[in-house]
């Protein structure tokens, strides 16, 4: 069975982080491992802590995978610069191997993941290493400095990312008002795409999705698809489960 390597936080209500992760990978047919850059206390609406694990043992996680079962690597939380060095150090060494970031600086009950100058190096130490960034607009205003208002924007965040070093970017649209959820793909390899679909009404409500989306590619990705039909894939796939989610609140 395929293996997807998590590296990533942490979240004891289960609602987002490598539990997703793990959740989304065995649903799509592969066998999660973990390397856990953090753990947070936080639930549903509160943020309570967070404590990172030391550098040394962040390295010596990813030290004990056994690489040569691995399909690909999603990353999500990673809580400071130091981290950031350990996984650049990692992908180095890995770079046959396919890899998604989805870039996490704040949760969605309100605490912080990511320090200031850890999220200042990513473009400079990491987005070079990675197959495909997933930023959300707010992600993606954060990293370029840039506004987003309207679907036109997304391209312009995309190719701002392209310029700090990204091989790939999506960006995701939801944040953007109307009823239609709208994400950018841009990747040098298959050009520009939007991907739209139907908003879901109370999918805000689901927490974990971005992990969930980014971990989706990753499984993808290690099936032998394309940057563009991997994104085609799990962006249906999160639509079905925000579906089957929010008929269950």
């Amino acid at each position: 069975m395929t293996q997807i390597l998590l590296i990533g936080g942490s979240d004891n209500s289960g609602g987002a982080g490598v539990y997703a992760d793990m959740e989304t990978v065995y649903g799509l047919g592969a066998k999660p491992t973990f390397a856990i850059t953090a753990i947070t206390a936080q639930s549903d609406h509160l943020f309570f802590h967070t404590h990172t694990v030391p550098s040394k043992t962040l390295k010596a996680q990813l030290q004990a995978t056994e690489m040569n079962q691995v399909g690909a690597i999603k990353i999500g939380m990673l809580p400071n610069k130091e981290s950031i060095g350990v996984v650049s150090e990692f992908l180095s060494e890995h770079s046959e191997i396919p890899s998604v970031l989805d870039p996490v600086f704040t949760s969605s009950s309100g605490g912080t993941l990511s320090s200031y100058e850890g999220i200042a190096s990513l473009g400079s130490q990491l987005f070079p290493l990675i197959n495909i960034i997933t930023p959300n607009i707010l992600e993606a205003c954060r990293l370029t400095k840039l506004g987003c208002v309207q679907k036109e924007d997304l391209e312009t965040l995309a190719h701002a990312c392209r310029k700090m070093g990204a091989n790939a970017v999506l960006v995701k649209g939801g944040h953007l008002p109307g009823n239609h959820c709208v994400d950018f793909l841009l990747s040098k390899d298959r050009g520009n795409c939007f991907f739209e679909r139907k908003r879901i009404p109370g999918g805000t409500e689901v927490r974990g999705t971005g992990c969930r989306l980014a971990s989706a590619i990753a499984y993808h990705l290690a099936m032998g698809y394309n940057i563009m039909e991997s994104v085609d894939r799990s962006c249906r796939y999160l639509s079905s489960y925000i579906e089957e989610r929010v008929q269950g609140i």
